[in-house]
């Protein structure tokens, strides 16, 4: 659970860096820790990982455009 009382406080930044937080996103769900609100605490993450599935997805379109460029030059007799 990401909230201040369950861990120190270097664990828990680093539980947020695991999570692929930047220091700006760390800080900002630390004030939300702070505000005592959990729902806004869980829209924050909730946003931190669609952005964390549009990076996958972006990674995923990145390598079908390897294989491809691999297959093609495969199939013009490059090993």
């Amino acid at each position: 659970v990401l909230d201040l009382e369950s861990k120190n406080e270097k664990e828990f930044r680093r539980k947020l860096r695991d999570c692929g937080c930047s220091s700006k996103q760390t800080e900002e769900y630390l004030e939300l820790v702070e505000s005592g609100k959990p729902e806004d605490q869980i829209g924050f993450l909730k946003r931190r990982r669609n952005e964390a599935l549009e990076e996958l997805h972006n990674a995923s379109k990145q390598i079908y455009c390897i294989d491809f460029c691999i297959y093609e030059l495969q199939n013009k007799g490059v090993k």
